[in-house]
This record gives C-alpha cells, structure tokens and sequence, in this order.
C-alpha cells in the first residue's frame, strides 16, 4: 500500500492518498485519487507527508507532518510546528483518534519552534519501543534527523529528542531500511554547497548504515559521499527528497523511490542488486518500467497481507 499526499496546497491534497501494487513497481490509485482520510476540526486541517506502520500487534498507525497552523507554503514558515499528527487504524479503511502528539521541547532558529518534518516509524528491538525518526531544525537552521521513543504513540519517552544522524551538515527526510542484521539510512542532502568536498552540490539522495538494527543515537556513518539519484553522473544534480525503499521478497534487489520536487508529482527510481555497493551504482530504472498515481507527493509503502489487500479495494 502506497501513502502519499497531493501536489496542490489545498485540504483534499494535504490528507491521506492510497495506492496498491502487487508488484512494488506499478500502482494503481483507490478512491479515484480522493482522499482516503481527509482531516476535520483540527486547525487547518492540513497534514503532509503520510507514513503507514503496522506495530506489533498487528494494527496500524498513521503519522503525518503537522501542517494543521498553515493553509500554504508560505504560511507555514510562520507557524512551523514540533507537532505530528497522529491516528490508529486495524484495517486502512477507517482511521480512528485523530490528535497531535509533541516531539521536542528544543527551540527552532530564531524565535520560532522546531519543525518536526517527515515521520517515520520503526520498532527498537532493543529498547522495546517504537522509534519516530524525523527531521527538525536547530537554532542555527540546521536541519539533523532526531530519535523520539515512544510506547504508545501517545506519550514520547525522551520529550528532548535525541540526534538520530548528523554527518555534518543539513540533512532531511530520512527512511530506514533493515537488512543483514544492520539499519540503512537513506536521507536528503538539504545543503545547496557548490563542490564541498563534504557534501557535493546538495538536494539529492544519499545513504548511511549502522552495525545493528539498534535505532542508537550516532551510530550511522556514510561511508560514500556519492548520491543515490545521480549515477554515473554525480555532478549533475537531480532535485530528488522524500525517498522511500522497497525489497522484493523474491530475490536480492532493492528498489529506491525519490520526489522530484520540483516537478510537481513525478517520482524516480532506482535500483540494486547489493546495499553495500557504492551509492552512486545503483541504476536508474526508465520510467516505462514503474507507474505511479498523477501528482504523488513525498510517498511511502507498507506491506499487507491479500485478505487486507482485497478488503481495501472492495472498499474504495
């Protein structure tokens, strides 16, 4: 199941989209493109950037930036928000308790708060806690990808969130991917540097990993300064945020899905045969080999079994 928003910045777009596909290339939309969840009574009514988890129970959760202080792009710089918005659901159809959920007490640059941008969810074995990985700005602008613990979905274990990774310079929209025994963190490179040395020319896509599938704070190391996004020609920069990674079940090939932002709704995708390889071999798959929704905005996936798959369609 894909969960996206849309590309206009109006309530129908700022909800909950969904896709299916059975073969993690070529998605077919549900509810003719409408929202799936759409919010009421909260603010604005504004959210972006949807993540569905199935936590252990078997149940899902729905975690979303909290864009309900804006009605636009522009508003939202003046009302940034250390919010996510949160919502239960057992079978993707209905969404239940609706409320927004406080991940950081820390202060954003100047005098306004932290954002809290692009929730993901994951489960700490270690800890026996849910992990929330997010990207929030310091006082400086800087943006680094914070940790927040949680039980519950409800209370957060660490109020001041820990830095999950920060290679040095500004960094967003992180996704984890689980495989051998470790975590493999694919992030946007938020600088817009020319030729460091450090970062590149910026606004692509890189990866880091850990030795563990721990989510530790400062245990995730880029070994490569190559992008993901841009192949065999790193000098060429992409404009690609929000990706997302799928592993197909049936061999060893992962694939990474990346917005083109400024394109308004097109996504890339890329793909590799090894996780370990250099970031900047992965091959670029042509774009009649994968079919998205028209206007997908900042997408992701999650696995359902076919009676959950088959109970979704028949409803939308």
């Amino acid at each position: 199941m894909l969960s996206y928003f849309g590309p206009h910045q109006d309530v129908p777009s700022d909800s909950l989209h969904l896709a299916y596909s059975t073969d993690g290339l070529h998605w077919s939309t549900l509810a003719d493109g409408q929202p799936a969840y759409q919010l009421t009574g909260m603010g604005t009514n504004h959210i972006r950037d949807p993540f569905l988890f199935r936590k252990n129970d078997g149940t899902y959760v729905y975690i979303a930036t909290d864009w309900t202080l804006s009605i636009n792009d522009s508003n939202y710089w003046n009302n940034p928000s250390s919010k996510i918005f949160v919502a239960d659901s057992t079978d993707l159809i209905t969404f239940t308790n609706p409320r927004l959920i406080t991940l950081t007490n820390l202060p954003g640059p100047g005098a306004t708060p932290m954002h809290a941008w692009a929730p993901e969810a994951y489960y700490d074995p270690d800890r026996k806690l849910y992990a929330i990985i997010w990207s929030g700005n310091d006082t400086t602008g800087a943006n680094h990808i914070y940790v927040s613990y949680t039980e519950d979905f409800i209370t957060i274990v660490n109020p001041t969130p820990d830095v999950l990774f920060d290679p040095g310079y500004s960094v967003i929209d992180a996704t984890i991917t689980q495989w051998n025994g470790r975590n493999y963190l694919f992030f946007k490179d938020e600088t817009d540097s020319s030729g460091s040395a450090l970062t590149g020319s910026g606004k692509d896509i890189q990866i880091a990993r850990s030795s563990t599938l721990a989510l530790d704070p400062a245990t995730f190391t880029r070994w490569s300064p190559d992008y993901i996004t841009r192949g065999s020609t790193q000098s060429s920069r992409r404009a690609t945020e929000g990706p997302f990674v799928i592993k197909d079940p049936r061999q060893s090939r992962w694939y990474l899905f990346a917005d083109y932002y400024l394109n308004g709704g097109v996504f890339g995708c890329w793909s590799t045969t090894d996780l370990d390889a250099d970031p900047g071999s992965w091959t670029e798959l042509p774009s009649a080999q994968y079919r998205f929704p028209s206007g997908v905005r900042h997408a992701n996936a999650v696995r359902v079994t076919q009676a959950e798959l088959d109970a979704i369609i028949a409803h939308y």
